[in-house]
């Protein structure tokens, strides 16, 4: 549920430029630190390319605190659609491969596939000997 006390946070005249940044910066390192550990636990468990990217790109963001430049700016945004398309691509690049049945799987099942076979020949040749 929403916390009204966000909305106070959010006010403090902490906030630098709250067209730039609408939260303070504790917000935003907390935001990040977040981001980054969920990506690393998350690549630890699958081992995905992606969430290695953004692991790297959340923090990166950070970088914005470090300079007032406006060059620096559009650097930064361009080296993070860059990430988040490279993250992207990775996602059909690196796709999971079904996995192979077990010999013990293939076995049983040409075993019935033979069984269901027998079992047809023996009804016609049922059939063909009522006729």
């Amino acid at each position: 549920m929403l916390d009204p006390r966000i909305l106070s946070t959010m006010a403090e005249s902490e906030i630098e430029n709250p067209n730039l940044f609408p939260f303070p910066f504790g917000m935003h390192i907390t935001f990040a630190v977040i981001g980054l550990l969920f990506f690393i636990y998350r690549f630890i468990t699958d081992k995905k390319p992606y969430q290695l990217i953004f692991a790297f790109a959340i923090p990166f963001s950070l970088t914005l605190w470090l300079s007032d430049s406006r060059a620096w700016f559009y650097t930064l945004g361009a080296v993070e659609a860059v990430l988040v398309i490279g993250a992207f691509i990775t996602t059909f690049i690196f796709k999971d491969k079904p996995a192979e049945k077990p010999a013990e799987t293939v076995k049983t099942a040409e075993k019935a596939a033979e069984e269901v076979s027998e079992a047809a020949a023996e009804d016609s040749d049922e059939q063909s000997e009522e006729e």
